[in-house]
């Protein structure tokens, strides 16, 4: 007499995963919870101690990750929901760390490598595989050369290093320069220095010149859209452009003319 196949700890959550799918049963996805707390556990401490992230913010991380996992897992994969679970949630993790790292980044770098990363994706469409260098280089206007510091400052980001600081160091900025210069735009290292500069303003400063520079407003634009009077937009104007003219980096560039602030 053959005896009935056994039971397994996948064969249950399978079956809560089921009943959840069909009836929204919350019962059944907080026992899911329940038996896959110690993987959350583990992958969530990991984290918190390379990242420098809280345990709190990260469970809550990982608990998305658990989720998707149950929503994801097809019971005929042959795989084991576990497995499937710690691959979800670690790569929730992961994508959630890159993401923090990510906007940590000057301004400037996360806009360029946005580029870049769209260029990256057109140019493979268009000539059925990855760019070289060169070719990337001339689409944004970048060197080949600023292309390979800004992958090590932002694409190349791991999660054991994630406050922005560490590995920074063997990044050459100073690399990131304009495969050509354009009419009317900001080569891409006067820029750079431009936004370091900018850190050093006021708030209403920091709105004035992203106004003036980067929207083409004038001054009397300006005042209305920020509610000033011409007079304190036009003190305001020159209190930030001396100051940006006397930061350090900006009054060695060979574009502060052309930025009015000599």
């Amino acid at each position: 007499m053959l005896s009935a196949p056994t039971k397994t700890l996948n064969d249950d959550v399978v079956g809560l995963i089921e009943a959840y799918l069909r009836t929204g049963n919350r019962r059944a996805v907080e026992r899911i919870i329940d038996m896959h707390g110690k993987i959350v556990n583990h992958l969530v401490r990991r984290y918190a101690e390379s990242s420098g992230e809280t345990y709190d913010d990260l469970l809550q991380v990982g608990r998305v990750g658990l989720m998707k996992a149950i929503k994801g897992y097809e019971a005929g994969s042959g795989a084991k929901f576990s497995s499937y679970a710690y691959a979800m949630i670690d790569g929730e993790l992961k994508h959630h760390l890159r993401d923090t790292a990510l906007v940590k980044k000057p301004r400037w770098a996360r806009s360029l490598y946005s580029k870049v990363f769209e260029a990256t994706e057109r140019l493979t469409a268009e000539l059925g595989r990855p760019p070289r260098n060169d070719e990337l280089a001339r689409e944004v206007n970048v060197t080949p050369e600023g292309i390979v510091e800004l992958m090590k400052l932002l694409s190349d980001t791991s999660v054991v290093s994630l406050d922005g600081t560490e590995g920074e160091e063997d990044v050459d900025v100073s690399a990131i320069r304009s495969y050509h210069y354009e009419t009317f735009s900001l080569p891409i290292e006067d820029r750079i220095q431009l936004e370091k500069a900018l850190e050093s303003l006021s708030e209403l400063q920091q709105k004035v010149i992203y106004l003036f520079f980067y929207k083409d407003l004038c001054q009397t634009e300006i005042g209305r859209r920020l509610g000033l009077s011409q007079r304190k937009t036009s003190r305001t104007v020159a209190s930030a452009l001396k100051t940006l003219k006397d930061s350090e980096g900006l009054d060695t560039s060979e574009g502060v003319g052309s930025w009015g602030l000599e």
